[in-house]
């Protein structure tokens, strides 16, 4: 599964009373045969240092292979490994399990304590990744990206080009015009070089059936969509469109002409514009609650009115925790979250969600802090 909604999160954060593992590791996506040999050798090695250090621990050594069965398992699916995302992420308890190939940078980490870390895959909350829908009569492609990196998603459910649905032997080569000409005053489609006329009509039918695609497969999730197209097609689907998150602004440029990495770059500069404003509204909350009493940036008084229920929006530093300095370790969590700094913190991120409150990632905390909060009351 390549985006964790809301509701797996909450999954993940539901009190139980069994210890639990958290396993992250660095993958390739759509990777070679070599890359994907080099993916499943460094899961095995984490796998096994990992089983190593709860038996050191003084967990009997039957209970520790039941809990890592399916992480084996997970090994042993040469297919899976083929087709993995930027990350993958694996949350074990005694009888249960779940696994996510995710659009992030994580750290090789496991970590074993009263409950799963976040840390690695908060920032899926965060918008900070974004989905392009590039529309072109010729092709219609679906990316998924971040600051640094994009891909191709496949979408069984989205048409890939106009002639999927009308097998009329029409193959333009750029994006459509409107004009005033045709069928009873309605909107019609001239392309370049004497290429038939397109309908508005059909082109409606054609972007409901993208739109449909793409809103399945954006179900319950809240990550922004951008539109990259010629503004006339851009404005047609936004008439059509259904996903709550879809982005104000827009590549408006012919998609065709466009490489992944340039629909990212067009893409990053008006989600980096978003963040920049989220970040300055939520620290300028943030201030101005401390001052009435209603902000925190004190780990334990964090934690303390998370598992109360207090929390409106927790705050979290983005390189705070859980990051590439722990690359390769086996963290033990104190059972009572009261160990480090990032053990309080990840600890007020499950106490935050279980409780309804929201979870972002913002730099600049006052006094250099890893974690805020602006309270409830």
């Amino acid at each position: 599964m390549d985006l964790m909604t809301r509701a797996e999160f909450e999954e993940l954060v539901g009190e139980s009373g069994a210890t639990k593992l958290s396993l992250f590791a660095p993958t390739h996506r759509v990777a070679t045969a070599r890359e994907s040999d080099e993916d499943r050798l460094r899961w095995k090695n984490l796998l096994t240092t990992v089983q190593d250090a709860l038996v050191e621990q003084g967990g009997e050594r039957r209970e520790v292979e039941d809990l890592l069965a399916p992480a084996w398992e997970l090994h042993g699916d040469a297919m899976a490994w083929s087709h993995m995302g930027d990350g993958l992420a694996m949350f074990l308890r005694p009888g249960w399990s779940a696994s996510y190939r995710v659009p992030l940078e994580v750290p090789e980490l496991a970590a074993y304590g009263g409950g799963f870390i976040l840390s690695p895959v908060l920032p899926l909350l965060s918008d900070q990744n974004y989905v392009v829908l590039a529309l072109s009569q010729k092709a219609v492609r679906v990316l998924r990206g971040s600051r640094t990196r994009i891909g191709e998603l496949d979408l069984p459910g989205v048409p890939e080009a106009f002639g999927e649905l009308y097998d009329d032997g029409r193959q333009p080569d750029s994006v459509p015009r409107p004009s005033t000409t045709g069928r009873a005053g309605q909107a019609v489609f001239h392309g370049p070089g004497g290429m038939d006329n397109l309908h508005k009509e059909d082109v409606v039918e054609f972007f409901r059936e993208v739109s449909r695609g793409v809103e399945e497969h954006l179900a319950g999730r809240s990550i922004p969509l951008i539109l990259a197209g010629l503004p006339e097609w851009v404005a047609v689907y936004r008439e059509l469109n259904g996903y709550p998150h879809l982005v104000d602004g827009a590549v408006e440029r012919n998609p065709d002409d466009m490489s992944a990495d340039d629909l990212r770059g067009a893409a990053w500069d008006l989600v980096s514009q978003r963040l920049a404003e989220e970040k300055s509204r939520l620290l300028d909350r943030l201030n101005e609650q401390r001052g009435h009493g209603n902000g925190v940036v004190d780990p334990h008084e964090t934690l303390t009115a998370a598992r109360e229920g207090r929390v409106d929006t927790l705050l979290l530093a983005p390189e705070g925790c859980y990051g590439q300095a722990h690359d390769g370790r086996v963290v033990l969590l104190p059972a009572d979250d009261d160990g480090d700094v990032c053990a309080l913190a990840d600890a007020a991120a499950r106490a935050t969600l279980r409780n309804g409150g929201a979870v972002r990632m913002v730099e600049g905390l006052p006094e250099d802090a890893t974690v805020g909060a602006v309270l409830r009351y």
